[in-house]
């Protein structure tokens, strides 16, 4: 079982959009035609001001092809409540088209406008999209095509661990890998290890032998080694350096293991022998990653994914060489709207196909999770990619009679937001789970408004069609009344915090290698662009009270992060804070404080500069942390002697920790915020242990030509 695919997804947050290029090709005509037909309804004597500028924004659209500016002026139009409600109605249906060439969700705009605008021509324009879309979400299934869940029943296994009717699982209990069939009725103990130290394993896919990756201790090699799923047979038979990360997969035949050994930013493609555990490098590529090579159902040929990792060359690539060595095939590439987060790329390779005609791929279809089927002939590509459906493919295995067993986010998404009360001494109170329509993979970011009774959170919900892709959206809920409204399409990643004391939130907007900052009336909805910043990784953390500034994070496009103040009428940054590698850090509300974490402690000094000081010397993760408003105290989230997750607290000033009371969670990814007036406490965690769910496919394949 790869757990530490689990263990890397709890640190990251997501992917953007994709689209085949038919089917943008096909939206864009449609849209054109009927977006076309209004654009010349409005007599020229008859234009207001928001007429002139619903035609300069249409100008952008279709003459100058940005989209982006067009989808700004369109949001604005649509917001101003000044405006006649025959052009608000046509700036929605233009916003819609955008969003639809661009491959994001429309739905939702094209419902506000039936909504909001049932008396308006643009009305019955946008019943005709919905059922279009609705249409086109749905298409049919191969007619022999059938699926089936998977319940682990309270065991331990991953995709490639059972074919859907044998398993090999783990009981971490006692230490323990164990074989048997997957309704229970059967099981033998084949490896039992020392508490704690449980390896990694992978079956083959005929489940005659199980391969084990050993514990290792640190500094110490990686062992290799296999055993017979009767308990027999068991052999060590390869070492590989400590300081590397491989996961191998078997070939078809049980011979080899392929192995793609990462080691600082570069990739070695290794062979490895399971009989005597000779190891041949196949492909040594430098700054590149990839996670898994594939073995074809015939020896003959190993596929790979390189993904995109730098916003110079941002293309995920697949490829297909001969498996004794030899020059690489690019047969498929895709470029990534985001390149920030490896393990929510676009595109993903998962494994070939029984019968060796395909190599199956998870893919964001439309800003939708999808399966397709890329056609292979003796190594090469041998046509377009194939639909198969709809769903969270990220990762999956063929099973030897021709089966995917594939693991996929739960509904609802793998992010769950708890609210807490927090007394006059900063105890929380009983916690409580926030039924919000998130639906995500990654962070929805709640915010506190000003006065402690809002919060603004991003969200890509699967009824909408974004899981997997597409532009966030973002809202604004009201936690007394329960009233929940969308505020903003974001183009691809977004994150938002309120002004201070002001009815207006900053938000970051990560897509197409740039990150715009635009500044949202709360009560209009009025969008405002500030600056487009190069590169993605960037969140703001906090405004200066008097929001003539704002207080940002840079991640790993600069190396080890920066944290820097950013001044909106110069534009000019100052630098605050230039990381260590592995560090993070962020500021406290007040402005007076500034910490740099790790998995080692937490250090502290002023914003103003001056010396760093300890403030803690152990941190159980860098994501649920926050100051108080006031920047008296900094919030943590801890464990105590058992192991259960509490908060804790200590002083700015320096002091000793202090246990406030329990945490929600023990999740190892997330946020925390404290609201402005100390009285509650808002949790996002990425609770992805128990977020997935695993399926089984059958009969997906295309049947082969007759000759």
């Amino acid at each position: 079982m790869k757990s530490v695919k689990l263990e890397k997804l709890a640190l990251a947050l997501t992917a953007a959009v994709s689209i085949l290029l038919s089917g943008v090709a096909l939206v864009s005509m449609v849209v054109f035609g009927v977006l076309l037909s209004e654009a010349t309804a409005l007599p020229l004597h008859a234009q207001t001001s928001p007429a002139v500028a619903l035609e300069a924004a249409t100008t952008k659209e279709q003459v100058d092809g940005d989209l982006k500016t067009a989808i700004a002026d369109y949001q604005k139009i649509a917001a101003d409540k000044s405006a006649p409600r025959d052009v608000r109605a046509k700036a929605l249906l233009h916003l819609a088209g955008c969003y639809e060439k661009l491959g994001q969700q429309a739905q939702s705009v094209y419902q506000q406008i039936v909504r909001d605008f049932a008396d308006q021509p643009a009305a019955a324009q946008a019943r005709t999209r919905l059922a279009a879309l609705k249409h086109d979400d749905h298409p049919a299934p191969p007619p022999t095509m059938t699926q089936r869940k998977i319940e682990a029943s309270g065991r331990g296994f991953g995709e490639g661990d059972t074919d859907s009717h044998r398993v090999v699982y783990a009981d971490r209990e006692t230490s323990e890998l164990i074989y048997g069939d997957l309704a229970g009725n059967s099981k033998k103990v084949i490896f039992k290890a020392k508490p704690g130290e449980l390896p990694g394993w992978s079956p083959s896919r005929d489940f005659s032998t199980v391969f084990l990756s050993l514990h290792a201790k640190p500094d110490q090699p990686h062992t290799f080694a296999v055993i017979n799923t009767d308990g027999t047979g068991y052999r060590e038979f390869a070492r590989l350096d400590a300081n590397s990360r491989c996961w191998p997969t078997w070939s078809w035949d049980n011979r080899y293991l392929v192995c793609a050994e990462s080691k600082d930013k570069d990739t070695r493609l290794l062979r490895i022998s399971v009989a005597d555990g000779q190891t041949h490098e196949l492909l040594n590529l430098k700054d590149a990653y990839v996670e898994e090579a594939h073995y074809s159902p015939d020896g003959r040929f190993i596929a790979y994914e390189a993904y995109a990792t730098s916003d110079a060359d941002p293309f995920s690539r697949i490829f297909v060489m001969p498996a004794e060595g030899g020059e690489p095939q690019l047969v498929y590439e895709h470029r990534q709207t985001d390149t920030f987060f490896i393990l929510f790329q676009q595109l993903r390779l998962l494994d070939w196909t029984a019968d060796g005609r395909y190599l199956a791929i998870g893919y964001d279809k439309g800003g939708k999770g999808a399966l397709d089927l890329l056609p292979i002939k003796d190594g090469k590509a041998d046509g377009a990619p194939v639909f198969v459906k709809y769903g969270d493919f990220r990762d999956a295995q063929t099973t030897a009679t021709g089966g995917l067993i594939y693991h996929a986010v739960k509904p609802g998404g793998a992010w769950v937001v708890y609210l807490g009360s927090l007394d006059a001494n900063g105890h929380p109170g009983d916690w409580k789970r926030l039924d919000l329509p998130l639906g995500n993979i990654s962070n929805p970011m709640p915010a506190w408004s000003g006065d402690s009774n809002r919060i603004v959170y991003v969200a890509k919900s699967e009824d909408e069609g974004q899981v997997g892709g597409g532009g966030e959206v973002v809202h604004l809920r009201n936690l007394s009344t329960g009233e929940d409204r969308t505020i903003y399409h974001a183009q691809g990643m977004a994150m938002c915090i309120w002004a201070a004391q002001q009815p207006k939130l900053f938000c970051s907007d990560r897509a197409d290698q740039t990150t715009e900052i635009v500044s949202i009336a709360v009560d209009s909805s009025e969008v405002t662009r500030l600056h487009s910043f190069s590169g993605k990784a960037l969140w703001i953390d906090n405004p200066s009270h008097d929001n003539q500034s704002l207080y940002m994070v840079r991640g790993v496009d600069i190396p080890g992060g920066q944290t820097v103040r950013w001044d909106i009428a110069s534009q000019q940054e100052t630098l605050l804070d230039q990381y260590p590698d592995h560090t993070w850090g962020l500021t406290s509300s007040d402005e007076r404080w500034l910490i740099r974490m790790n998995g080692k402690g937490v250090d502290i000094r002023p914003i103003s500069g001056g010396d760093w000081k300890p403030l803690l010397s152990q941190l159980t993760q860098v994501g649920h942390v926050d100051f108080t408003a006031d920047g008296q105290w900094f919030l943590y989230q801890d464990r105590d002697s058992n192991g259960k997750p509490i908060l804790s607290r200590v002083a700015s000033a320096g002091g000793q920790p202090e246990r406030l009371g329990d945490f929600p969670t023990s999740a190892p990814s997330g946020t925390m915020r404290i609201s402005p007036d100390g009285s509650k406490v808002i949790v996002a965690a990425g609770e992805y242990g128990t977020a997935y769910e695993m399926w089984s496919l059958e009969n997906f394949v295309p049947p082969a030509p007759k000759p």
